[in-house]
């Protein structure tokens, strides 16, 4: 199929973009003898969790069990679910899983532990549960090296579950690279510590698991990281490129639109709203706007109805007709996959895969 053959708007993915961007991870895991754990919840599709693993990946994080569910009836055996799980039910889909795939859970409080020993002791499983610190994001993750000790020891003492190492994550580290080299060395000072604790607390730390995108290939430097766990960084956006983590021809995923009206004087309206590249604000560069026009980086797309796509093209040099086509590189590629059930590999011209976005919604 030609891609002129599709209506819009569509989800794109270069295939050839992304075999680069994964090929490259793999290799600078290796080169750095880290393991690759990557995060679904940005493509959401088994089919790319599995190329990931054949490339090197030793599994796939996740956020929610359905996610994981998803997964695992993918063929893809090795999830770890970063987030707290604090229901029986949740705890119950989670493990059903357990006798088709290797589990492991991040926790921050004995509440969650218990509910998933739980489950696990009753299907007669053995969890691994990592604990999760805070290392100044101040989303989920313990504060302090007593309560982390405190936890560990308690997740030891239950049955259907063992402590197996800790957990964070570096949200905050989306930032230039000076900012960066001002909060690694805080990041790594209050991992350092919690790793010494529980080693003088006789506790083994077989697994450290952290990174972003942002920091994806700084992950060496972070203190006794075992894992990493990017997502983006297979496609990559707009605050990638804006904030110096990607540049666009890293971006893999673009959405392909439709110009449908220009009637407005220095506006052009695309077929493609909020509904297509959903609201996300851009967190990088000068914060304006919702995504990059491939074909005119002069256009500033500065504003969305749920239909609408809102296009300034009073700096603009390009001459815009009405039915032609663009491809709009979108300010967080994780919700934009989220807004559609199908998005298609291409390349060069030829759609050559068609993925059902299969996670998408999976938010239990």
């Amino acid at each position: 199929m030609h891609i002129s053959e599709l209506d819009t708007p569509s989800v794109l993915v270069d295939l050839d973009i992304l075999d680069r961007n994964s090929q490259r991870m793999s290799d600078y895991v290796h080169s750095k003898g880290l393991t690759l754990r990557p995060h679904i919840k940005t493509h959401k599709i088994p089919a790319i969790a599995l190329g990931e693993i054949t490339k090197g990946a030793i599994g796939v994080t996740a956020a929610k069990p359905g996610e994981a569910v998803v997964m695992a009836e993918g063929g893809v055996q090795d999830i770890f679910v970063a987030y707290p799980i604090v229901s029986r039910k949740k705890a119950d889909t989670l493990l059903a899983l357990s006798d088709r795939a290797r589990l492991s859970v991040s926790v921050d409080s004995l509440e969650a532990a218990q509910i998933l020993a739980a489950a696990s002791r009753d299907r007669g499983h053995d969890l691994s549960i990592l604990v999760e610190i805070d290392v100044g994001f101040g989303r989920c993750g313990l504060q302090d090296d007593v309560s982390l000790v405190q936890l560990a020891h308690e997740i030891e003492r239950l049955s259907g579950a063992h402590f197996g190492g800790l957990m964070f994550y570096p949200g905050h580290m989306m930032v230039p690279l000076e900012q960066q080299n001002e909060l690694l060395p805080r990041v790594n000072a209050r991992v350092e510590s919690a790793y010494d604790a529980l080693a003088k607390a006789g506790f083994e730390t077989p697994v450290v698991s952290g990174g972003s995108t942002p920091m994806a290939y700084r992950s060496h430097e972070f203190s006794h990281l075992t894992e990493l766990r990017p997502g983006m960084y297979l496609l990559n956006d707009r605050n990638l490129v804006t904030g110096g983590f990607a540049t666009l021809d890293d971006c893999a995923l673009t959405v392909l639109t439709t110009v449908v009206s220009k009637a407005v004087h220095d506006r052009v309206i695309l077929d493609g709203g909020s509904k297509t590249f959903s609201s996300d604000r851009l967190l990088t560069g000068n914060h304006v706007g919702f995504g990059i026009v491939h074909a005119d980086e002069d256009a500033v797309f500065y504003a969305m109805s749920e239909e609408h796509g809102h296009l300034d093209v009073s700096a603009s040099k390009r001459r815009y007709s009405i039915g032609e086509r663009l491809r709009i590189v979108p300010n967080h590629v994780c919700t934009t996959i989220n807004m559609h059930n199908t998005i298609y590999g291409i390349r060069g011209e030829r759609v050559e895969q068609i993925w059902t976005v299969a996670a998408r919604g999976c938010v239990q």
